[in-house]
This record gives structure tokens, C-alpha cells and sequence, in this order.
């Protein structure tokens, strides 16, 4: 149903993710209170402070946009590792209030990739970083396009996506394809890495890291 919450106490609805923003933003405010407890502490997630060192690896850049903040994780990851400017955008209200607590971003906005392009300007941001979100995207393809829209040319992309959607969208193919086609460069990923190693319903999950540059003209 359009909107329903999930059941928190049975995490295996996180294996076969939906697209509808309703339902996500209901699950995640629901799950707003507890959430970072169960990922970091029971489910020993990892992905946050890892993809946040892949973008230090890179160089301190600024402005830097967390594409599905939820409740703050990647922000104070980027901010522990020295970035100071840093904004988030997520399509769950609750998470996002908890995110505006932790103090870290600069702003913080309500919008979803799947309905079109994200509310800020073309060559906004220094770099965008997006943690455990793509696969909730309708085009992933697309939705990495968008994130070179919104990122100045020579800038940097860090992000992940899970292993089994990775190999049943192709979408190695699909990064190789935007940079074949001028839109990345030095695209590159990871070996399958760990998810949620303490969560029983998705230990068998895999992710990959992926780094690539924006082109430098358009």
C-alpha cells in the first residue's frame, strides 16, 4: 500500500528495495529513532565512514552534497575526516530532522531523485557523495547522470550500490558507457565489500565503492 510503514522488526523488507516515495519516506520515518543503533551498532555498517575516506582519499574539496543524508551517517563521516561545508538532500522528513541534529550540514533539503532532477543548480557542488541509496533508483544510470549535473566539471562521485542489483542492472556497463561517452573519467570501483555483515536477512549482500571524476567541460 502507497505510504505504509514497514515492520521494523522484520528487516528483510531492505532486500527488495521499492522505488515509490511514499513508502520510503514512511519506512524511514518510522525507522528514524532506531536507525543508525541497528545499522552501526547491530548490523556493523560500515559503508558511511568507508565511502566518506574514499572522498577524502581524493582531496578536502567543498561544496560536497549527500544524496540520501537520512539521518546524518555520511555527513559526520565527511565531517570527522575534515569537510566542513556539507549538504544533504533525503526524502525522509523524520530522518531529515534528526540529520538537521546532529549540526553538521549546512542545509538540508526534501526531495526525491526518482521524480526528476534534484532542486539546486547546475556545477553547485565540488563533489556529491550517495551511501546505500541507488538502490532505490527507478535508472540508476540516470540518477548518476543527475549527480553530474549537479557537480562543477573536474569534480568528484563517490558512491555505492549492492552487488546483487549491480550485476542484474549491468551497471558496469552503464558507467563504463557514461565515460566511453565523456560524462565520467577515471571511473573506477571495489571488489564486492561487506553491507551489513550483522543482519542476518542481508549478510549475503555485497556492495561495491565506486570513484569517478566529472568531465571537465560540457
Amino acid at each position: 500500500m502507497t505510504g505504509s510503514a514497514p515492520n521494523l522488526e522484520d528487516p528483510s523488507w531492505l532486500r527488495v528495495p521499492i522505488a515509490d516515495a511514499a513508502q520510503i519516506a514512511a519506512r524511514y520515518d518510522e525507522w528514524a529513532q532506531t536507525y543508525e543503533h541497528e545499522l552501526i551498532h547491530e548490523w556493523r555498517y560500515q559503508a558511511p565512514a568507508v565511502a566518506a575516506r574514499h572522498l577524502a582519499d581524493r582531496g578536502m574539496v567543498s561544496p560536497v552534497l549527500d544524496v540520501g543524508c537520512g539521518t546524518g551517517l555520511v555527513g559526520r563521516c565527511l565531517n570527522d575526516a575534515g569537510f566542513e561545508e556539507i549538504d544533504g538532500v533525503d526524502v525522509s522528513p523524520a530522518s531529515l530532522e534528526s540529520a538537521r541534529a546532529g549540526g553538521v550540514y549546512r542545509r538540508l533539503s526534501l526531495a526525491d531523485f526518482n521524480s526528476g532532477p534534484l532542486p539546486f543548480p547546475d556545477d553547485t557542488y565540488a563533489a556529491v557523495i550517495c551511501v546505500g541509496v541507488l538502490s532505490y533508483a527507478v535508472d540508476p544510470g540516470a540518477v548518476v547522470g543527475e549527480f553530474c549535473r549537479l557537480v562543477e566539471p573536474g569534480g568528484r562521485l563517490v558512491f555505492t550500490h549492492r552487488m546483487d542489483l549491480w550485476e542484474q542492472q549491468d551497471f558496469g556497463r552503464t558507467l563504463l558507457t557514461l565515460q566511453e561517452s565523456g560524462v565520467l573519467r577515471d571511473v573506477a570501483w571495489s571488489e564486492p565489500s561487506e553491507y551489513m555483515p550483522g543482519n542476518e536477512e542481508l549478510s549475503d549482500i555485497r556492495i561495491r565503492y565506486v570513484t569517478a571524476t566529472t568531465a571537465t567541460a560540457r
